[in-house]
């Protein structure tokens, strides 16, 4: 727990005391009425800017093979094929070690991206059309995820054109991608805005170690279409109170 507790305060620059008050064995639900909840509406002008903080280092291969699948949260329930929820999203499993970040040292491993529209977050205000997790588990289980903001106007090629471009239904199977330039998914400015959250579907639990990249990356609208076509009503939680936390801006371009 103390290695669990020091190292999310490097990475968020947070004191100590602070991730203690978050611990997961404390606070794991809403309806714990958990104070560090996700997501929250960011606003550069009051976040902190600390070089100080350790960068992000992405360590993601050039060509992974992967499978896409609906990710349902009503399984076996009827007409649950056709019933949509905001716990609902499109994921891509990694596999086991292979790919990760480091912050600090520490290494964090990609368990799974997935998709949000419309997205979770907000920059000053602003919720864009579409927002990508990278969900990562450290070395203790720690939940570090890093958001990527989306948007129209890109020219096609991106990893998340490809995978937008195949979404399947609701219990249809999982779909092959093939080999896919997972390196090419972030941006090359990997300045992120961090703070200490939650996950943002059931259970909600803390801590999580939010990287929020401040670029965001374009795709096609077709891409984007056909995603919002299988969630038409969106699949995003709405934004949580601050609650007195200080969100950290960590420039690296």
């Amino acid at each position: 727990m103390a290695k669990s507790v020091s190292r999310r305060a490097l990475l968020l620059g947070v004191p100590a005391t602070a991730v203690v008050l978050a611990s997961p064995s404390l606070l794991t639900s809403a309806s714990a009425q958990t104070p560090h909840q996700s997501p929250i509406d960011i606003r550069t002008g009051h976040a902190v800017t600390s070089p100080g903080l350790p960068a992000l280092h992405v360590h993601y291969p050039t060509s992974l093979a992967l499978k896409i699948r609906y990710e349902s949260r009503d399984g076996g329930q009827p007409g649950g094929c056709e019933h949509r929820t905001a716990e609902e999203t499109i994921l891509a499993e990694i596999p086991a070690g292979a790919a990760w970040v480091t912050v600090g040292g520490v290494r964090y491993d990609l368990v799974n991206f997935h998709f949000h529209t419309r997205s979770e977050h907000r920059l000053n205000g602003h919720q864009y059309a579409l927002e990508q997790h990278f969900v990562h588990s450290g070395p203790n289980g720690e939940k570090l995820v890093v958001g990527l903001f989306i948007t129209t106007g890109g020219h096609g090629g991106t990893l998340q054109d490809k995978v937008l471009a195949t979404v399947p239904e609701e219990c249809d199977e999982e779909v092959d991608l093939g080999p896919v330039n997972l390196a090419a998914a972030l941006p090359r400015d990997l300045s992120t805005y961090r703070y200490d959250g939650s996950l943002t579907t059931t259970p909600y639990s803390e801590p999580v170690s939010w990287l929020v990249l401040a670029q965001h990356r374009e795709i096609l609208p077709v891409s984007l279409n056909h995603f919002q076509s299988r969630f038409p009503e969106g699949d995003s939680r709405e934004l949580q109170p601050l609650n007195g936390r200080t969100v950290k801006y960590r420039p690296q371009h």
